[in-house]
């Protein structure tokens, strides 16, 4: 904006200087020298008025970027592209020190202690675009193809290796009134507590969603779960239905969800997803679940609570025929799976507590929580125990916390060694 209308104000100049020029063959040298310093003046005045303006436009194009910051709460970037509004940069690095506690039976073995640090780092961009209501987005994370984990460990192989980083998320998402239509990879769509989907999944399919901030919500979706044999993809379609309201100062959120899988993730791709063990043509995963969550202030102290209750009602089979290894009961006497937890927060200080019981056959283990139950058996079901976290935001962005999991078999036998595992977990976390 500025060079267009010095170019104008210099155009203006050269236009003005022939005419004086020939009006100079008749004018004195003490009367062009006067022309000249009004010329002079009359630059340096439409300059002023120029970088005037300028700043307006600045400082107009500032307001904006600044207010859809304060909207979003996060890093914007320009660009010259009339047909997108904005990018929205978003990110975080977290650094951890983990060490696991192993306790064995008596006479079972030694009890072993791990523990290593690990990286997590992972950042995208939404590339927004209101005039058609569509929105881009795409991320990188590090980590395996470990659809549970994003984590890096140090050294994990190799003498100071380098991590890997991958694709973590690529989906389009379009917006009409009260529906949104996404399709690709993206972050799980459904209510649910950190147990039932570890918060890493990033299920890859089409999503439709109905929903205002404050009402009825409802969720259904179609996902590729894998390739199976090279020739078949096995399915996930899941559906959630729900309602967010709010009563005396308290929000809450109320849901009913369920998922099924196709018969071919058990047939054919079940080597990858510890479900060799069932028989494959009894056994099936059609999960249900309810989940609820009330928000309230307590004094100073905003409070949560929480519980999601789960059934796979799928599970069916002889005894031995289930997702836990030597599990000693029928899949459908071990099908049902709960969570029940609390978060507080007070100023910068953060406390959560969470107590959760994971039968062998409630769930689909591969994708629940990767922590939760980690060392226990071979299986990552049949688990029951304890969370606790404890938080400090020492700034808006960076902040530590300290994880406490505790968990043990939820039914035990003489074939289980492992008798209890302790995991510590501590966190230095910076979002940007």
């Amino acid at each position: 904006m500025r060079k267009v209308l010095s170019a104008a104000a210099a155009l203006g100049v050269c236009l003005t200087l022939p005419a004086a020029a020939m009006a100079g063959a008749a004018l004195s040298d003490e009367q062009i020298l006067k022309e000249l310093e009004y010329l002079r003046n009359k630059v340096a005045s439409q300059q002023e008025h120029i970088d005037a303006l300028g700043a307006m436009v600045d400082k107009k194009v500032t307001a904006k970027v600044e207010e859809e910051v304060k909207k979003s709460g996060t890093s914007k970037v320009a660009l010259a592209n009339e047909f997108i509004d904005q990018l929205t940069l978003k990110g975080d690095l977290r650094v951890r020190y983990e060490k696991r506690d192993k306790d064995y039976k008596d006479g079972q073995g030694s009890d072993i202690n791990r523990d290593r640090w690990r990286t997590r780092f992972r950042v995208g961009g939404v590339w927004d675009n209101k005039a058609e209501d569509w929105q881009v987005g795409a991320g990188l994370a590090t980590g395996s193809d470990d659809p549970t984990s994003t984590n890096d460990t140090w050294s994990d192989t190799k003498t100071f290796e380098t991590g890997d980083i991958r694709l973590d998320y690529a989906y389009a998402k379009h917006k009409w009134d009260d529906f949104a239509f996404t399709l690709g990879q993206a972050q799980n769509p459904y209510k649910t507590s950190w147990v039932l989907w570890d918060g890493d999944v990033r299920l890859s399919g089409l999503t439709a969603q109905y929903g205002a901030k404050d009402g009825i919500f409802a969720t259904l979706g179609g996902y590729g779960a894998k390739l199976v044999n090279d020739d078949n993809t096995a399915t996930l379609v899941a559906g959630q239905v729900g309602y967010k309201g709010k009563v005396a100062g308290a929000k809450y959120t109320l849901a009913a969800g369920y998922q099924t899988y196709s018969k071919s993730l058990i047939n054919e791709g079940n080597a990858s997803f510890e479900l060799d063990r069932v028989d494959e043509n009894k056994y099936d995963l059609n999960i249900g679940d309810l989940y609820g969550d009330v928000s309230f202030p307590v004094g100073d102290v905003n409070l949560k609570l929480y519980g999601q209750i789960w059934q796979n009602f799928g599970a069916d089979g002889e005894i031995g025929q289930s997702q836990a290894e030597d599990f000693t009961k029928k899949p459908g006497d071990a099908d049902m799976g709960w969570v029940f937890g609390a978060d507080a927060k007070y100023n910068s200080f953060k406390l959560g507590y969470a107590y959760s019981v994971v039968e062998a056959d409630s769930l689909f283990g591969y994708l629940s929580d990767s922590d939760f139950g980690d060392g226990l058996n071979a299986s990552k079901t049949n688990k029951k125990g304890h969370r606790v976290q404890l938080g400090y935001d020492i700034t808006k962005n960076w902040g530590t916390s300290l994880t406490w999991l505790s968990f043990e078999p939820n039914e035990d036998n003489v074939n289980y060694t492992v008798d209890q595992v302790d995991i510590y977990q501590f966190d230095v976390s910076y979002k940007f």
